[in-house]
C-alpha cells in the first residue's frame, strides 16, 4: 500500500495554487486602485481650484453687471417708467448672463425677469459636482440722494460650468490615457517577470499529480527574489521526493511486517493491507465496510473494549494485545496500536490500526508457562537439592529437598550468599568446589563430589553440579546437590566386591586386568620380566552336569584354595570366569613360570573331590605369556596366554605351553584368528565363492551328486577353507557361513531348474544343534520354490555323535522335506554302531585317510571294504573320498562302493552362472547370515 500524493500534498499545494486572483491581477488591481485614487484626488484638487476661480470670476462678473444695470435703469426708475424698466431688465436675461433680475420700486412694485430653462450639453449631475457658489447681489438705487427703489440680480453659472466641464473632460482623457499606458506597461513587465511563478504553479501541479521529480529551471533574467524562491522550491521538491521515497520504503517495510487497517469513527473498516487480509483470512472486498467486530474472538470482555473506545475517542493512542478470530475460526493474537487521525482543527477523522502478529509468542508464552509450572512441580517433587542463585551468588530459590538437606527454610535462604548456607569440604582426591564459596556464580559447568557439613553438625557425602544461568537479571547459576552418603557406603562395599569373585573370594577378571596393566608398566619402565598364566580346568563340566551347579561352585572354591596354597608369595591368582583362572607371576622368567604352572597343574590333578559317594578327578592345562618391554596391552597378553592354553589343551590334559610368537603352531593359530576376525567383513563384501565337486556314481543308474565347497577370494587370490573353517568352529561363527551357503545353493538351484543333480552342503556341529536351522531350510525351500529332493546335507560323525538328539531331529525333519543326509568322515573317530543305528543317514562317506592309503595298506582296504558293507547292511550308500587315480577308482568299484569323489573324478569348479544373492531376504525366518 503506497502513500497517496493527494493526501500528503493537498494542503501545501492549496497554499501555492491561486484561489481567486493571480499575482498579476492583484498587482494590476492595486495599481489601478492607486491610479484611480490619484485621479480622483487630482481631479478633485483641480476642480477645487477651478471652482474657486470660477466663483471669483462669477462675483466679479455679477458686480459688473449689477453696476451696469443700475446705471441703465436709473433714468426709468427716476421717472417711474415701468415699461422701460421691464424692457431693460429683459436685455441681460436675453444675453444669458443672469438667471433672474428683479426691480423693487419704492412703492413696493416688483418687476422680475427670469432666464428660461435651456438644455445643457453636459450631464446634469456635473453642476452639483462642480458646486459653484452663485451669489445673489442687491443694491439700492440712490440717485441724487433720493432712493428710487432696489435692484437684485443672480448671475448665471452656465458659462463657467461649461468651462469646467470642458476642462474636466480634457483632463480626464489625458489622465486616463496616461494611466492606461502605465497599466499596460506594468502588465507587460509583470507578465515577463512572473513567468517563474507560472512554472512554479505548473511544477506544483505535477507534484500534486504524483511527479515528485518536477524541478524549475533557474533563469538568469529572473528577479533575485524569484530565483531564490525557485531555488527554494527545487530544494523543497527534492527533499519531498526523498521524504516520500523513505516513507514508501518504510510503509512497504511496515506492510511486510505489520497488518495495517483504517476505519471510520464508528469502527467500520475503510482500508486494509495485504498482510491484514492474509492473517485474518478475509479478502479485502469482504473487509471493506465491515466493522472490526468481524474479527472479534469473544475472548475479551466488554470492559476491555470500553477502555479501548474511551481512549481513542478521546484522541489518545491505544496500545495493547488483542485476540482475534480468522475467517476459518483460527485464533490469532496481535500487538495492536490504534492511532486517532485528526484534521487541522483537531477534529477526529478516522482511526489507523497497526497490528503485529504475536500468535507464536503467545503460544510460546503459554508453553513456557506450562513448562515453568511443570518444572516447578518437578523441582518440588525431585529428591535432589536444587539451588538457584543470582549474579551475586545469592540464593533466589531452593526446593524442598534443599531445605531438608541444608536445614534452612526457603524464606530464610533467599537473598543470603550461598557460602553462608553451606560448608563444603574436600572429599577424596577432589578439590573443594570453589564455585559454592565464591561471591560470583560459576561461569562454566562443574561437577564433582564433596563433603557437606550441615547446620546440625552432620557430615554428608554429596555429589554436586553447577551450571551458569543467563537471564534478564544477569548471570546466575543453578546448583544441584545429591545426598550420596548411603550410595558412598554402598560403593565402598561394592568396590571390594567389584574386584573380587564372590564365589572364590579371589580377584576377578577386572582386578586381574588391572594388576596386569601395572605389571606391563613395571616391565616397560623398570625392565622387569613377568609372566601371565591362563589356567583352564578339565572335566569341570562333568561335575556341573552330574551333581549340579551348587556342587560345582563348592568344587571351584576348594580348587581355588588348593591353587592358592601351592603358589609362591609373589604370585597373583584370580578367577577370569567359569573354570578359567589367571595367574600373574611377578619378576619371573619363562622357565620358572613353566615350572610353577606344572606344579600347579599337578596339584589340581592330585586333588580329589567326592560327592555322594562319587569321586571326581580334575585336570588342567596352562598357557603362559611372557610380560616384557614389548608387551602391548593387557588384552593382548590375555589373548596370547589363551592361545597357549588352547594349544596345550589340544595336545591333551595336564599340558603347559609357553607362547612363542615365532613358533609355527602359534602363527597358524594367529592366522586362524585373523581369518575369523576378517570373516564378517569378507562376507559383507561377497568375497566367498561357492564351488562344487561331482560325486560320481559307480553304476550307470546312480544319480549324479555334487558337494558344495567354499573358496575365499582374498587379496586377488582364491584360497581354500583350510584356515578359515577351524577358526569359525572355534569362535562360533560356523553357523553364519552355513546359512550363507544354504541360501546361496537354494537360490542357485531355483535359477537352474534343469539341473537334476543333488547338491550336498556341509554343516558344522553348532548348526546341527541349532533348533531354528530346520525351519530356516524349510522357509528357504518354500521361498525360492525348490524341491527338497535337490538338496542334501553332510555332517561329520563327531558332530553327529556329540549332538545326537539334535542330529536325529534335524535328519528326520530334512528327510520329511525330501532332503538327503550324509554322514561325513566316517571311521575317523571311534565309531559306535549304537550311534549309527540311531542316525538314519542316506550316505556314509568313508574318510579319505583310509582311501588314500588302501593301495599300499591292506588294513585300509579292509576298513574301506567293511564300511562299504556296513552301509549296504544299513540300507545306505557308501561314498569314497579323495579318489586320486584310476587304479584306486577301479579297486573301489570292485569293493562295491556306490559313489566316488576326488580329483581323479572331478576337480572342484565354481558354480556355473552363479550370481551373489541380493535383494530382499525372507522376512518370516531368522536372517540367514546375520552375525550373532
Amino acid at each position: 500500500m503506497r502513500i497517496s500524493p493527494s493526501s500528503l500534498h493537498a494542503r501545501p499545494v492549496q497554499g501555492l495554487r491561486p484561489t481567486r486572483f493571480s499575482t498579476q491581477d492583484r498587482v494590476m488591481g492595486t495599481l489601478l486602485f492607486i491610479l484611480v485614487a490619484v485621479f480622483v484626488l487630482a481631479g478633485q484638487q483641480a476642480l477645487q481650484i477651478a471652482r474657486q476661480d470660477a466663483d471669483d470670476a462669477l462675483h466679479m462678473q455679477a458686480s459688473a453687471q449689477l453696476a451696469a444695470l443700475s446705471q441703465a435703469v436709473a433714468d426709468p426708475a427716476i421717472v417711474g417708467d415701468y415699461i422701460a424698466l421691464q424692457t431693460l431688465l429683459k436685455t441681460p436675461i436675453a444675453q444669458g448672463n443672469l438667471r433672474y433680475v428683479e426691480y423693487t420700486a419704492p412703492n413696493g412694485r416688483v418687476l422680475r425677469e427670469e432666464a428660461p430653462a435651456r438644455r445643457a450639453d453636459r450631464p446634469g449631475w456635473f453642476a452639483a459636482l462642480a458646486g459653484l457658489s452663485i451669489p445673489v447681489m442687491q443694491t439700492p438705487l440712490v440717485i441724487g440722494g433720493s432712493a428710487h427703489g432696489s435692484l437684485e440680480i443672480q448671475p448665471s453659472a452656465r458659462s463657467h460650468e461649461d468651462f469646467l466641464w470642458h476642462l474636466g473632460t480634457r483632463l480626464f482623457v489625458l489622465l486616463a490615457t496616461a494611466f492606461a499606458l502605465l497599466g499596460w506597461l506594468t502588465h507587460v513587465l509583470l507578465k515577463i517577470n512572473l513567468q517563474d511563478l507560472t512554472r512554479l504553479r505548473a511544477a506544483a501541479q505535477r507534484i500534486e499529480a504524483g511527479d515528485y521529480s518536477a524541478r524549475i529551471p533557474l533563469r538568469a533574467s529572473s528577479p533575485p527574489e524569484l530565483r531564490q524562491t525557485t531555488r527554494a522550491f527545487n530544494h523543497m521538491s527534492a527533499a519531498l521526493e526523498r521524504l516520500l521515497t523513505d516513507l514508501n520504503e518504510q510503509r512497504e517495510a511496515l506492510d511486510s511486517t505489520a497488518s495495517v487497517a483504517e476505519s471510520d469513527l464508528a469502527g467500520n473498516i475503510t482500508s486494509a493491507n495485504e498482510l491484514f487480509c492474509s492473517i485474518s483470512g478475509y479478502a479485502r472486498e469482504e473487509l471493506i465496510g465491515q466493522n472490526f467486530r468481524i474479527v472479534s474472538s469473544g475472548q475479551h470482555d466488554a470492559a476491555f473494549f470500553n477502555d479501548l473506545w474511551e481512549t481513542i475517542s478521546g484522541g489518545q493512542t491505544w496500545r495493547g494485545e488483542i485476540c482475534n478470530r480468522a475467517r476459518d475460526g483460527r485464533l490469532f493474537w496481535t500487538a495492536k496500536t490504534i492511532i486517532p487521525i485528526k484534521d487541522d482543527d483537531g477534529q477526529l477523522l478516522k482511526y489507523l490500526s497497526i497490528h503485529f502478529d504475536i500468535t507464536q509468542r503467545k503460544l510460546n508464552e503459554a508453553a513456557l508457562s506450562e513448562e515453568k509450572e511443570r518444572w516447578q512441580v518437578t523441582l518440588q517433587s525431585i529428591n535432589d537439592a536444587v539451588i538457584v542463585t543470582n549474579a551475586r551468588n545469592q540464593v533466589d530459590y531452593i526446593n524442598p529437598a534443599a531445605e531438608v538437606l541444608l536445614g534452612v527454610a526457603l524464606e530464610d535462604a533467599v537473598s543470603n550468599p550461598l557460602k553462608i548456607l553451606m560448608q563444603l569440604d574436600q572429599w577424596g582426591d577432589d578439590d573443594a568446589p570453589a564455585c559454592f564459596l565464591s561471591a560470583t556464580p560459576a561461569l562454566h559447568g562443574q561437577t564433582g563430589s564433596a563433603q557437606l557439613q550441615t547446620r546440625s553438625g552432620h557430615h554428608l557425602a554429596v555429589s554436586y553440579s553447577c551450571a551458569p544461568l543467563t537471564g534478564l537479571g544477569g548471570i546466575g547459576a543453578v546448583y544441584v546437590l545429591r545426598d550420596e552418603t548411603e550410595k558412598k557406603q554402598l560403593l565402598d562395599n561394592l568396590r571390594e566386591m567389584a574386584f573380587h569373585d564372590t564365589l572364590t573370594t579371589l580377584p576377578n577378571r577386572r582386578a586381574v586386568e588391572g594388576r596386569l596393566a601395572r605389571a606391563m608398566h613395571t616391565a616397560r619402565d623398570q625392565t622387569q620380566q613377568h609372566a601371565f598364566c591362563y589356567i583352564d580346568l578339565d572335566q569341570f563340566k562333568l561335575v556341573n552336569d552330574t551333581c549340579g551347579h551348587s556342587v560345582g561352585d563348592t568344587l571351584l572354591m576348594d580348587i581355588a584354595l588348593t591353587m592358592k596354597a601351592a603358589l609362591p608369595d609373589h604370585a597373583y591368582l584370580g578367577r577370569l570366569g567359569g573354570d578359567e583362572f589367571g595367574l600373574i607371576l611377578f619378576d619371573t622368567q619363562p622357565a620358572v613360570a613353566i615350572q610353577v604352572c606344572r606344579q600347579l597343574v599337578q596339584r589340581i590333578r592330585d586333588f580329589r573331590f567326592e560327592h555322594k559317594g562319587r569321586r571326581f578327578t580334575l585336570g588342567a592345562c596352562a598357557g603362559i605369556a611372557p610380560i616384557t618391554q614389548d608387551a602391548t596391552t593387557p588384552g593382548g597378553i590375555l589373548v596370547q596366554a589363551d592361545m597357549a592354553c588352547y594349544r596345550a589343551k589340544s595336545e591333551g590334559s595336564g599340558r603347559v605351553m609357553l607362547y612363542e610368537a615365532d613358533e609355527v603352531g602359534f602363527r597358524r593359530l594367529e592366522a586362524e584368528m585373523g581369518c575369523a576376525a576378517d570373516f564378517v567383513q569378507a562376507l559383507e563384501a561377497n568375497q566367498f565363492l561357492p564351488y562344487r565337486q561331482r560325486i560320481q556314481p559307480t553304476s550307470s543308474s546312480g544319480q549324479p551328486h555334487y558337494e558344495v565347497l567354499i573358496r575365499w577370494q582374498r587379496n586377488g587370490v582364491v584360497e581354500g577353507p583350510a584356515k578359515l573353517l577351524p577358526a569359525l568352529e572355534r569362535y562360533g561363527q560356523a553357523p553364519i557361513l552355513d546359512r550363507w551357503v544354504l541360501e546361496t545353493v537354494i537360490a542357485y538351484l531355483a535359477a537352474q531348474p534343469d539341473d537334476n543333480a543333488v547338491y550336498f552342503i556341509n554343516l558344522s556341529g553348532k548348526t546341527v544343534a541349532d533348533e531354528s536351522f530346520l525351519g530356516t531350510v524349510c522357509h528357504l525351500l518354500d521361498h525360492y520354490g525348490v524341491a527338497g529332493e535337490r538338496l542334501g546335507f553332510e555332517v561329520t560323525e563327531t558332530a553327529a555323535v556329540v549332538n545326537l538328539e539334535d542330529a536325529q531331529r534335524l535328519i528326520h525333519g530334512l528327510r520329511e522335506r525330501g532332503c538327503q543326509f550324509a554322514l561325513d568322515d566316517f571311521g575317523r573317530d571311534a565309531s559306535s554302531f549304537f550311534y549309527l543305528k540311531h542316525l538314519p543317514a542316506d550316505f556314509l562317506k568313508i574318510d579319505g585317510a583310509f582311501v588314500r592309503g588302501m593301495l599300499d595298506d591292506h588294513r585300509d582296504q579292509a576298513i574301506v571294504r567293511s564300511i562299504a558293507q556296513l552301509a549296504r547292511d544299513f540300507g545306505m550308500n557308501s561314498v569314497a573320498e579323495q579318489v586320486e587315480n584310476a587304479k584306486m577308482a577301479a579297486l573301489l568299484r570292485d569293493m562295491g562302493v556306490d559313489y566316488l569323489q576326488g580329483y581323479h573324478i572331478h576337480r572342484p569348479e565354481a558354480l556355473p552362472r552363479w550370481q551373489p544373492v541380493t535383494g530382499t531376504r525372507p522376512t518370516h525366518a531368522p536372517h540367514l547370515i546375520s552375525i550373532d
